[in-house]
């Protein structure tokens, strides 16, 4: 149960406003500024000889970007700090979400994860990547005991 501290000071009037704001905030987290895990929309895309990963990740840094990837999926993660530092503002609607996100998004060709380029503009992480050609041949040199 949540209980709401009303405490009279000097100005009546700001407590009261702050004890109805937090009442009304229990009432319609609509209107509560809040931190959870989110997960940004990805788009991937399949050329003949490269595999493209498009993240929107607008109010981020790329110095708060971490991306992993192997031969066959890609994580990308991160952390979305409140864009404006608003104290003295009340949240009247906040729909974007701040804090930490990871995804872990399953490659659909198996890729070279040596050749993987990653740029980040107007919000948006693209990641270049190429895949491993399954189709190419080899020859293989026989090694004799005297060489």
């Amino acid at each position: 149960m949540n209980f709401i501290k009303i405490k009279f000071g000097s100005n009546f009037e700001e407590e009261f406003q702050k004890a109805v704001h937090e009442v009304f905030h229990l009432v319609s987290p609509i209107f509560k500024y809040y931190e959870s895990i989110w997960r940004p929309n990805i788009d991937v895309y399949e050329s003949i000889d490269e595999i493209i990963i498009l993240a929107d990740l607008a109010g981020l840094n790329k110095e708060e970007l971490h991306i992993e990837i192997d031969h066959r999926k890609i994580k990308i993660a991160g952390v979305r700090k409140a864009i404006a530092d608003l104290k003295s503002a009340r949240y009247r609607l906040a729909e974007i979400p701040r804090g930490y996100f990871e995804r872990s998004i399953a490659l659909p060709e198996t890729v070279d994860a040596e050749s993987a380029i990653a740029s980040y503009a107007d919000g948006v992480l693209m990641i270049r990547v190429n895949k491993l050609a399954a189709n190419k041949t080899r020859r293989v040199e026989i090694k004799t005991d005297e060489q």
